[in-house]
């Protein structure tokens, strides 16, 4: 065979045309019948999705109808507190129907039983639609805990709580005699200084508190007349303090709220006159943003906060808020707050002027390695009034009541 024949024999093209008609049209009918599936069934998955993402947002009505009723206690559909037994329609077995435009979308069951902690509440919402009682109904269950500030529910013993020392000299004044006036039963009858340690009173320190009679921890310590030198110390058991300590979940969630209200900053911070203080929950965290470990040893990345006056940027000068301070605090000077001091570590205090607080103080005191000081400095004046509704509230400022728990948010089966 010659190179010529050769050559046109492996170039030929004749008789190709029909096997690759073939070819396409067998691709085609394959993506026709693939198409026509998906188009049957495409519906389907999309209503599915649909009614799943209703039932959803059907439980989760039943949550905020919870948190709604958690914080209105006093209302006829409020939920009491404390919990002890859920009432209808929060005992997980009574339906509530969620309508729109008059049209039922589905109804949800919701059970609020209480949390691992005393102001944490667990919340079950099942939503179902278009009916738990439907052929074809879709269903989702959720779970959320909520968790409300510590002291608006525990309010201090004292308008100075410490678990530890206390050292106070110069002209110190500590009040808590206006509590005898508060409407509320749990905010009566409270002391000027409340310590697990000793208290050391020197010079002109003037303490007021409610006399409360009682023995062993329920008995207050007097020093002189009956309006003055209100001094409880050396509280026999540091459990006692656990009902004002606030917990690793209740600092996150303050952690949360102060970064909401741009008010959340780390490690060392001063404020004053050029660095003003704005209103609401401010939170100073470690240098790491971790929570302090109960047994630490070494105050290395404590957050260090240091308060002159003139910081307050309230156009009245007053501080209204919540101070969370994930380490040790100093006030000085003219300051003005209404709210609630709140330290893991060490306080310090030697006021001048005006300056006051007015509300409740909490030290921690978690690493031991001073006391809590007020006023030292003997020409100054420290002043802590015990106010129980700017405990609670942050001077009228904050009061955030339950709220969704960081992190606590998950569907379940079931």
């Amino acid at each position: 065979m010659s190179f010529r024949q050769l050559r046109q024999l492996l170039g030929g093209q004749r008789g190709v045309a029909l096997p690759m008609a073939m070819l396409a049209l067998v691709l085609l009918s394959a993506l026709i019948i693939a198409f026509s599936m998906l188009a049957s069934s495409e519906p389907v998955i999309a209503n599915n999705q649909l009614q799943v993402a209703q039932a959803r947002a059907v439980a989760e009505s039943g949550v905020e109808r919870a948190i709604w009723a958690l914080n209105n206690p006093t209302d006829p559909n409020g939920i009491p507190t404390p919990l002890v037994t859920p009432a209808a329609p929060y005992d997980g077995t009574t339906t509530t129907a969620v309508m729109k435009d008059g049209v039922q979308v589905g109804v949800f069951t919701v059970s609020v039983i209480n949390g691992a902690l005393p102001n944490e509440r667990v919340i079950v919402a099942t939503g179902w639609v278009p009916s738990d009682t439907a052929a074809n109904k879709v269903k989702q269950k959720i779970q959320v805990s909520a968790l409300k500030f510590l002291l608006s529910a525990f309010p201090p013993p004292g308008a100075l709580t410490v678990q530890g020392e206390i050292s106070m000299g110069g002209s110190t004044y500590i009040d808590s005699r206006s509590t005898t006036t508060e409407t509320d039963p749990s905010c009566q009858n409270k002391s000027g200084t409340y310590s697990l340690g000793a208290t050391t009173v020197g010079g002109g320190v003037s303490i007021g508190a409610v006399r409360v009679y009682g023995a062993g921890d329920d008995a207050y310590y007097h020093i002189g007349d009956v309006n003055s030198n209100d001094v409880k110390q050396n509280v026999s058991d540091p459990l006692l303090f656990d009902p004002y300590t606030l917990k690793d979940a209740d600092l996150d969630q303050l952690k949360k709220l102060a970064q909401a209200n741009g008010t959340y900053y780390q490690g060392t911070k001063t404020f004053d006159a050029t660095n003003r203080l704005n209103n609401g929950v401010v939170f100073i965290d470690t240098v790491t943003g971790n929570n302090i470990p109960p047994g630490v040893t070494d105050s290395t990345g404590f957050a260090s906060v240091d308060i002159h006056g003139g910081a307050p940027s309230s156009p009245d000068g007053i501080f209204h808020g919540l101070l969370i301070v994930n380490g040790s605090l100093s006030i000085s000077g003219d300051f003005q707050m209404y709210g609630l001091v709140y330290t893991t570590n060490d306080f310090t205090y030697t006021g001048t002027g005006t300056g006051q607080i007015v509300g409740a103080v909490v030290s921690r005191n978690i690493l031991d390695t001073s006391s809590t000081s007020i006023d030292t400095n003997t020409g100054g004046n420290a002043s802590i009034i015990y106010n129980c509704s700017y405990a609670r509230t942050g001077g009228g400022q904050s009061n955030p009541g339950f709220l969704p728990e960081k992190g606590t948010y998950k569907e379940i089966s079931g």
